[in-house]
């Protein structure tokens, strides 16, 4: 008895994918008109139909966007111009919130420079203001400039210097005793934070490399306590192995601007509880 061939679908999927190139439904219709042409009457009214169509849907848009186009360029024009008074009423401001400070600062040393006692207080708020950049502050000091190699800047390349590089840069200049610090032109006081959000941030502020770190002291003894920090030594290392920018110059006068001015708190000690009061002792008689 001859054996029976076994029927192979993927073979037969196969073949007919190569060999049918055309769908059923087409070649139907293709039997049923016997070959004839389209009329050439039929093909130009349906193209003429289709290009007006084409053109009605394009002349729709246009006229639409002419017609949104005045309102859009007026509101343009509007938001610019709020913009502007905006900008303008801020800066007035500032220049009024700088004369008033500076009314309040001769008034209050008028009032205690009478004795030593208002003249202590001075000398003490004097040294609160520095310590906290709420006052402008020049001298001599350092300026550490620090950047990816120059080939790479400006690039899609992704950075060598993080902030927390940044980070201990800047804890290496207090620690060699550095009176105030500034990356990038502001200031730093106690709250500033040094971070990476799609850039790096300064206060909340964008800055771009080179980072310039500037830090006011004596020169020659914020550079000699400055090279044996970690700052130095890792700023050192990335120099030698990728080829970071890092350099430290000697200023004979740095100006450093006072931080922007922050809401104040106050830490205040809570009042102790008041404890229950205790139930006399009771007695029992015998």
């Amino acid at each position: 008895m001859p054996e029976r061939r076994r029927y192979d679908l993927s073979s037969s999927l196969l073949r007919q994918l190569l060999g049918d190139h055309l769908d059923s439904g087409y070649a139907a219709a293709h039997r049923e008109r016997a070959g004839r042409p389209v009329p050439w009457l039929a093909q130009r009214v349906w193209f003429a139909v289709g290009a007006l169509l084409l053109g009605s849907l394009m002349g729709v848009a246009a006229v639409n966007a002419a017609a949104r186009q005045p309102g859009a360029e007026e509101t343009k024009r509007g938001l610019v111009a709020g913009v502007r008074a905006e900008r303008a009423d801020t800066e007035a401001l500032a220049r009024r919130a700088a004369e008033l400070a500076k009314r309040l600062d001769e008034a209050r040393t008028a009032a205690l420079t009478g004795d030593g006692q208002g003249r202590a207080v001075l000398d003490e708020l004097a040294r609160l203001e520095r310590a906290t950049a709420a006052v402008p502050v020049t001298g001599p000091g350092l300026r550490v400039t620090v950047g990816d190699p120059p080939e790479r800047r400006g690039t899609r390349s992704r950075e060598n210097i993080l902030d927390r590089d940044l980070q201990v840069l800047v804890n290496s200049l207090w620690a060699s005793g550095a009176e105030a610090v500034a990356v990038g032109g502001h200031r730093l006081q106690p709250r500033t934070a040094v971070r990476q959000a799609g850039g790096m941030l300064v206060d909340n502020r964008p800055v771009t490399q080179p980072y310039v770190l500037e830090a006011i002291g004596s020169p020659e003894e914020l550079e000699t306590r400055f090279v044996g920090t970690d700052g130095h030594g890792r700023f050192a290392t990335f120099t030698q192995l990728y080829g970071t920018t890092f350099t430290i110059e000697r200023v004979g006068e740095l100006r450093l601007a006072a931080a922007p001015a922050e809401e104040p708190r106050l830490a205040v000690v809570p009042a102790a509880p008041i404890a229950p009061p205790t139930a006399p002792p009771t007695t029992t008689g015998r």
